[in-house]
This record gives structure tokens, sequence and C-alpha cells, in this order.
């Protein structure tokens, strides 16, 4: 079924939603990464803060695929705050010594530093302008590399499964310099990005959800949905990493699920085809165990615990 695209998302959450409950802002038919990437350069969603971007992208998705890319998309904006926006979208390269192919190594002094190596895992491969690289997996310090630099080739390297829609690749640096201007030795980057990923994630979801709800008329889910929105964009506009933050990011994920399982059951007969698609990638809103993990020891931190079930 296709769906139709609507004018460009607003950049404030309150405008987006007031446009979503007009009807102004719906789902897109987007069946490939051309069409969501078009959409989203066309709609200049990298000109919104994270909130905003990870909001109007869910709302435009047909799919998990511009769900989760949208939360993405948001997280490194987040992560990466000092960052020269750019019109379409960037990703972390962090990912190294799969299929045994070497990790990166950043040599020589500084200002005549050269890049060289693999990264296993790039989001979005086909149209990703920038990466952020870790010199060596999970350390400092993280370089800022275009698509177009010397030395830089991005590949498809997996097709098909999970978010099959979604171009994931593998980069080669080859000798690759590094300007020092784009040398990122911030040590909030990696805590931040991992603390509100899945958070900027549930802000897209329940963007998703609003958006498709408000397509088939069910006024409940909707009221809902905007409820877990406002909760989700809340949660994430917290200190992050944070004891508050992982508690509420905790109860922001309980909350969707709970939303998710039964705008699942609306769309099994509503819209078989989405439906279809849900099913197929559900695990993105089956519980996350990390998430619950980060808000129990939160609580503990705190003093507090919450109730275990009975083993009796």
């Amino acid at each position: 079924m296709a769906l139709a695209a609507t004018s460009a998302p607003t950049r404030r959450l309150d405008a987006l939603i007031e446009a979503v409950l007009a009807g102004s802002v719906a789902p897109l038919h987007a069946p490939t990464e051309d069409d969501f990437h078009a959409a989203w350069v066309e709609r200049s969603l990298s000109d919104h803060d994270p909130v905003a971007m990870a909001a109007a992208g869910g709302a435009l998705a047909d799919r998990f695929a511009w769900v989760f890319q949208s939360g993405y998309q948001a997280t490194l904006r987040r992560a990466f705050p000092h960052s020269t926006v750019i019109e379409g979208w960037s990703a972390l390269a962090n990912t190294e010594g799969v299929d045994g192919l070497p990790g990166t190594t950043l040599e020589g002094a500084s200002g005549a530093r050269r890049l060289s190596g693999w990264k296993t895992w790039v989001a979005g491969a086909d149209h990703v302008e920038r990466l952020f690289v870790s010199a060596t997996h999970n350390e400092l310090p993280i370089l800022e590399v275009a698509r177009g630099d010397e030395g830089v080739t991005i590949e498809r390297s997996r097709e098909g499964g999970y978010l099959p829609e979604f171009v994931q690749g593998r980069v080669l640096f080859e000798a690759t310099p590094i300007d020092e201007s784009r040398v990122i030795d911030d040590p909030q980057a990696f805590p931040t990005f991992r603390g509100c990923e899945g958070a900027y994630v549930r802000v897209a979801l329940n963007a998703f959800i609003l958006s498709h709800a408000r397509r088939l008329q069910a006024p409940s889910l909707i009221a809902r949905a905007v409820a877990g929105l406002l909760a989700a964009a809340g949660a994430v506009e917290l200190p992050i990493p944070s004891n508050e933050s992982a508690v509420a990011i905790g109860g922001v994920d309980a909350q969707t699920r709970a939303l998710a399982d039964d705008f699942e059951a609306l769309i099994a007969t509503a819209d078989p085809e989405l439906h279809e698609r849900w099913m197929r990638d559900a695990r993105m809103v089956r519980r996350s165990e990390t998430l619950a993990r980060r808000a129990d020891d939160a609580l503990a931190r705190l003093g507090l615990e919450l109730p275990r079930p009975s083993s009796a």
C-alpha cells in the first residue's frame, strides 16, 4: 500500500505533533534506502535538533529501518554536538576485527597523521556522507572523515536479514590523511552515544506509532503515543549519562513496549502489509535488557531497588 508523501515536518516537537494530528505529516512510502534518504534530504531533517530529528523521521517512516536510522542520526548529533551540520547522514565506525580484517591504526605525528585499516560495520552504507571513526575500537581519539576523503572506500557487507532495507557496510582506509581540526578527544563522546541511542530510537518509535495510528484513525492509541513521545523526548533531554536519565529511559522503554503490543494488535487486521514488516523486525520493540539493567543500576546507586518477582 502506497502511503502519501506530505509537507516537511517542522523543527519543533510540539508543532510536529500538531501536524501529525492534523494529518499534514504522515508516513511516506519508502521501500528502499534511496527513498528514505531522498526524503530526509528534501525535508532537511539534518537541520533539526536531535529530538525533533528523531521524531520527524519516525513520523515519516513506513518501516523499522527508518525508525532506527532516525534515532541513530539524532544520537550522533547529540554525541558530537560541535560537528558541522551536514545535509545527509553520518555513521559511527567503531566495530573492527570481523572476518579477519585488520582494525584501524593511526600513525604519524600531529598534523601529518594517517589512518589505515578496516571498520567492519557502517550504517546506511550507500548514502552515509561522514564517518566518526575510532582510531582503535572503543578508544579515543575519534576522527571525523568524509566519504570522499583520500583513501576512503565504503562497500556493502550485508544484505537481507534484520532491517533488510537498511544497507550495512564496511569501510577501508588506505593511508587516509587526518585533518587535526577533525580529531575529537571528548571523553564524553562514547558514554553519551551509548547512553542515549536507545532513547532516541524510542522517540522515533513513538512518533512512528503516532503517525500510523493517526492514519488508521485509532484514537486511544493516538493519545497514548502522544504521551509516550513526550515522555521519551523528556527522558532524552536529561543529562546523559546520569542516574535520572537511566531511570527515565528505562521507564520509557517499558511504556513504549506496552504501546507497541497494542499497536501490533491493531495493524494485524487494519494494515496486514505493515504488520508483516513489523513482525519481521519486531525485536526492535522487545524489552531492552541493557536499558532495564541501566535503570536498575541507577536505582541501586540511589539506594532503591525494584521489587523482584518471587521464585516460589
